[in-house]
């Protein structure tokens, strides 16, 4: 089975500019401290985001899913909040980004930049071809594990020092009516199940 991976998910091509440019249409996102204990964000171009605002030992104190087409601003009033370190996750089909809030003196000061962002791999199948695109700012070992519907492994590959790649891989003889896509990196696993035919 291996051997079918080695020379029918072949590796065409490293499309290093394509990956980043794909992330980066995911949203643009705008977090700022409002008046008192109050934040707020704006996203564009983004449609599905899970939300969620962590206390102490990651308890979570707010969820929500938002499904739009559009553009989405939410304001939250933190004041019932008690002075402390927050942590606002904003999780998107793209990436997952964390902000650090801290209340203090009776107001919400979010901070800038986001303390922790990972890209999420993207996977688009056309004609028979699977394109994996994974942004990996931080150029951890990035393992690819590809398995049929058994959960038998057909192929696996650790690439290392790739801050952004892309593989294309042909999925035109595959064993299998479906394949599921593992990728890790960044301490985060990622698993996605592609249709062959």
């Amino acid at each position: 089975m291996k051997n079918f991976l080695k020379t029918g998910l072949v590796v065409v091509a490293f499309l290093t500019a394509f990956v980043a440019n794909a992330n980066e249409k995911d949203f643009s996102l705008k977090v700022k401290s409002e008046k008192g204990k109050t934040v707020s964000f704006s996203i564009n171009e983004s449609q599905n985001i899970n939300l969620a605002i962590y206390g102490k030992n990651n308890e979570t104190l707010h969820e929500e899913s938002i499904h739009s087409n559009g553009r989405i601003k939410r304001t939250y009033d933190l004041n019932a909040f008690p002075e402390g370190k927050y942590i606002l996750e904003i999780d998107t089909d793209f990436r997952l980004t964390q902000y650090e809030i801290r209340i203090k003196n009776g107001a919400a000061i979010i901070s800038e930049k986001a303390v922790y962002e990972i890209f999420k791999p993207i996977l688009k199948k056309e004609n028979g071809l699977v394109k994996l695109m994974i942004s990996n700012t931080d150029n951890s070992p990035v393992e690819v594990v590809i398995m049929d519907e058994n959960r038998t492994e057909l192929y696996t590959a650790v690439y290392e020092n790739k801050s952004s790649f892309s593989k294309v891989f042909d999925t035109t003889f595959a064993p299998a009516q479906r394949l599921t896509f593992v990728v890790k990196y960044n301490d985060q696993i990622f698993s996605e199940t592609i249709a062959t035919r």
